[in-house]
């Protein structure tokens, strides 16, 4: 998984799920043709609801990294496979730095196993204590759900149109640190994150990623996501 405090393995990614809710629009006589959009609580309400549905998931996440120095571009690719809600997996495609690296988490035993490829290594260690380590969510479950309310600062961001399509813009700030910003957009008719981008504390783009060939309640099995290659294991 990527470096300590990079901001990729906010995939959770993400990560990031199912909403539903019914977008009409007022059109009768005397009434605004303004389309009546979702509250914030009621978009929320509604993700938690869909997650808890979720049993097994796979997903392509296509990144890209913002350098604020020259403005150039890290592009970023992996896959993420999910045993609802303590067994995840992401395996890094791209770049060629971290191509053939994974990340594998059994949250019900507190275990990472990082498998690094040209070591031939895996290293096993606390769940919790990478986490901390890495700058990442230790309820692992909630790369695949908006930010939890009671940590993140949540509002409703209107609506962006991408491809023709509207979609539901979900704004979050981190309570310990309000001077950043996360955005999710959200499909009206799937009800998955479809894009999320990061912005650093000064404003800039610091990450944008789009969830795509998302399948749920596949039929994956549980050996997809534990088994990795053959390699020495090193205990930390």
């Amino acid at each position: 998984m990527p470096a300590a405090r990079a901001p990729f393995p906010r995939v959770w990614f993400v990560f990031v799920f199912i909403l539903s809710l019914a977008a009409g629009a007022g059109v009768a006589l005397g009434q605004s043709d303004e389309p009546a959009w979702p509250t914030i609580e009621e978009i929320v309400a509604r993700a938690e609801a869909e997650l808890s549905a979720i049993r097994r998931v796979e997903l392509i996440v296509e990144l890209e990294q913002y350098n604020a120095t020259d403005g150039s571009i890290t592009p970023g690719r992996g896959k993420l496979t999910a045993k609802m809600p303590d067994l995840f997996r992401f395996d890094w495609l791209q770049p060629d730095m971290m191509a053939g690296s994974i990340l594998m988490v059994d949250r019900a035993r507190n275990e990472a196993h990082q498998y690094n490829p040209i070591r031939e290594e895996i290293i096993v260690q606390r769940w919790d204590r990478l986490a901390a380590q890495q700058n990442l969510v230790p309820d692992i479950d909630r790369w695949l759900a908006l930010p939890d309310p009671e940590d993140y600062d949540i509002e409703f961001g209107g609506v962006a149109t991408v491809d023709g399509t509207d979609l539901y813009v979900v704004l979050a700030r981190p309570k310990a640190a309000p001077q950043q910003l996360y955005e999710f957009l959200v499909h009206p008719e799937t009800w998955l994150v479809t894009e999320f981008r990061f912005y650093d504390s000064p404003g800039r783009l610091a990450l944008r990623g789009l969830l795509k060939d998302v399948r749920i309640n596949g039929d994956l099995p549980e050996s997809a996501i534990r088994e990795l290659p053959p390699a020495r294991i090193r205990h930390l």
